[in-house]
């Protein structure tokens, strides 16, 4: 098994985890909100469901769509993808509002809303650059976007964590709104100006195709 087969099995069992860990919150509701952010959550609930719900299908769609066996097949590529865009619009207007409302005030607010809106700018400049046919431009962004939805992720991995670290949930909340998508997005970007070159010869396949 290649190596870029094996990273691409952990980041799918780990999107595959926490989106089931989503499901539940739209399941099962209130007994799987933290004690801090429940009271936020039931007032309002037409945030949170949606941002859960949409958030777990955009973690598996992004998750296939690395699958270079799925980008061959172009119409499952299309409709994956466009279940995708459409996830994460949802998710990234559902989660702006909510970082309004979040927890610990200011830091929490302009660090979850700064997510929610660049998930919404990448996700909206890769979808405008597949219409142009422009797909180099377009994986890029997508890129970008999936580091912004993999916050998923990070997060649920770095709050046990921090709580452990500093034995309370305010600060860890405050430092994880911005470290559970940052450094995604620094690595996504270091990623994708290392294999610009590699990637080429496939990407002009999938431009000819």
């Amino acid at each position: 098994m290649t190596k870029s087969r094996i990273a691409w099995s952990f980041m799918a069992f780990f999107a595959l985890a926490i989106a089931g860990y989503g499901i539940a919150y739209v399941v099962i509701g209130d007994r799987m909100y933290s004690p801090q952010l429940i009271a936020s959550f039931r007032a309002r609930p037409w945030g949170i469901i949606p941002h859960a719900l949409f958030g777990s299908t955009a973690l598996i769609c992004g998750a296939l769509q690395f699958s270079r066996a799925v980008l061959r097949r172009r119409r499952i590529h299309r409709i994956i993808g466009l279940i995708y865009v459409i996830a994460c619009l949802i998710v990234g207007t559902a989660g702006t509002y909510m970082a309004i409302y979040s927890y610990a005030g200011l830091p929490t607010h302009l660090g979850f809303g700064a997510l929610g809106i660049l998930l919404l700018i990448t996700t909206v400049t890769a979808f405008f650059a597949i219409k142009r046919r422009d797909i180099a431009t377009h994986r890029e962004w997508m890129i970008r976007s999936y580091a912004l939805i993999f916050a998923a992720v990070t997060l649920r991995v770095e709050l046990p964590i921090l709580i452990a670290l500093f034995r309370d949930f305010a600060p860890a909340y405050v430092i994880v709104a911005w470290s559970c998508w940052v450094p995604n997005l620094l690595f996504a970007e270091m990623r994708i100006r290392a294999t610009r070159s590699m990637e080429a010869p496939f990407v002009a396949s999938l431009q000819g195709a």
